[in-house]
């Protein structure tokens, strides 16, 4: 009798284990959060005139604020899965991905043109889908985001989170 008192206890508890993370929220972004494969402008904050720009071709080189210009290829990223969470962001122009160099994801990292392909996390910011926060998939706690340093263009790198709505960006599909 003990015995079957212990195996019904145990059966309960793994049952009640099973339905909690059945019923738990996902601990990754759900597919509905993530952001489609695409070609997309990225702007800061939706403002045209802090549109994500590789400044040149050339391996390493910075990636800047500008405002929108008549060639749209320099300022329109290609989005690619790598994986169910994470995307590639290459740049249709220059060929080169968005990166940190092949350096580690810390606070105020530099975010440059690189020929590696480098894992983001893209996800929607609350209800509206072209409303996203990109984070480096290894970088923990750290979001991209306009540089502080007060140099022109504006650079972009990676920052700590902040939840005050200033790394918001806005994805504006090719069209």
């Amino acid at each position: 009798m003990m015995i079957l008192r212990r195996a019904v206890r145990g059966a309960v508890a793994w049952a009640v284990a099973v339905l909690a993370l059945a019923t738990a929220p996902a601990a990754v972004a759900s597919p509905a959060r993530v952001v489609p494969d695409g070609v997309y402008r990225i702007a800061l904050g939706g403002d045209g005139n802090a549109l994500l720009t590789h400044i040149s071709n050339q391996q390493g080189s910075p990636t800047v604020l500008l405002p929108t210009f008549g060639d749209p290829g320099p300022q329109e990223w290609e989005f690619v899965r790598d994986s169910r969470t994470s995307q590639l962001i290459r740049n249709l122009r220059t060929g080169l991905y968005l990166g940190l160099g092949g350096r580690e994801p810390q606070d105020r990292r530099p975010v440059v043109a690189s020929p590696y392909p480098f894992s983001w996390s893209v996800r929607v910011v609350g209800s509206a889908p072209e409303r996203v926060h990109i984070y480096p998939v290894l970088g923990g706690a750290l979001r991209l985001d306009r540089s502080p340093r007060p140099v022109h263009p504006p650079r972009v790198d990676i920052q700590a989170v902040r939840d005050d709505g200033t790394q918001e960006w806005v994805l504006v599909p090719r069209g």
